[in-house]
């Protein structure tokens, strides 16, 4: 089990943060994951993988003004 955005969800040995971002709505402007207060950037999703019960938090690309 582990713990997105204060939601629990299945999990599963080799789970990527790639894998977990096409199976959760309204994700396409991830930028990052913070990963057990790890922050992990886009370019490295495919490759991370997640731990069981680990805490994540997606956090989306945010623009300024």
């Amino acid at each position: 089990m582990i713990n997105v955005n204060d939601k629990d969800m299945d999990w599963f040995e080799n789970m990527t943060i790639s894998y977990l971002i096409e199976k959760i709505e309204n994700t396409d402007h991830c930028a990052a994951v913070r990963l057990n207060n790890l922050l992990v950037s886009s370019p490295n999703f495919d490759k991370t993988i997640i731990p069981d019960n680990a805490k994540l938090y997606l956090l989306p690309l945010i623009a300024g003004g």
